[in-house]
């Protein structure tokens, strides 16, 4: 009888680990480099927004992996940074706004969350996984939209050309949980 019962501690056990990851990744800011070569990024984001900096795949573990912003509270954040970026995109009631150093010619992983939305018979939510190659000394702005349109507007500042972005996932089976 103790064999069950100590086996299911152990699944319990284990399964709680499972989920540091995913917690650490609420409750961590993002860390801005301290050295090399740099790029300004200001998000403006009706949902959360996390970073996984140097990778071109998202994995909480890594170094300076963390949230910029977020709109609800009780979350780790960098909220109001301001680094004196031009202005640019409006910025919509309930919008969380940063502006935050970012590594520059790496990659540099953005994940976005929303709350979700509610409706008769369904809960919907927006959840966006990209990297792109910052510029040593350019500036860039990323407009993300989950409540009303799931969506997002990366664009360099005072250029006209599109910021080339991949699709990221995952770095490995394990990295979300």
């Amino acid at each position: 009888m103790k064999t069950p019962i100590s086996l299911c501690l152990l699944a319990v056990a284990l399964a709680g680990c499972g989920n540091i990851a995913a917690v650490k990744s609420f409750n961590t800011p993002y860390g801005s480099p301290t050295s090399g070569d740099t790029a300004r990024l200001r998000v403006i984001a009706d949902g959360m927004v996390r970073a996984v900096p140097g990778k071109d795949c998202v994995d909480w573990y890594s170094p300076g992996a963390g949230v910029i912003a977020v709109p609800k509270e009780g979350f780790a954040d960098r909220n109001g940074e301001t680094l004196g970026m031009p202005a640019s995109a409006p910025v919509m009631q309930g919008d969380a706004v940063s502006e935050v150093l970012v590594p520059a010619g790496k990659p540099f992983t953005l994940h976005f969350l929303d709350g979700g939305r509610s409706s008769y018979n369904s809960v919907t939510n927006c959840l966006g996984m990209f990297y792109f190659v910052p510029q040593k000394g350019a500036d860039y702005e990323v407009v993300v939209r989950g409540y009303s349109a799931c969506g997002v507007k990366l664009r360099q500042l005072g250029v006209e050309q599109p910021v080339q972005t991949t699709k990221a996932e995952y770095c490995s089976a394990m990295a979300n949980f």
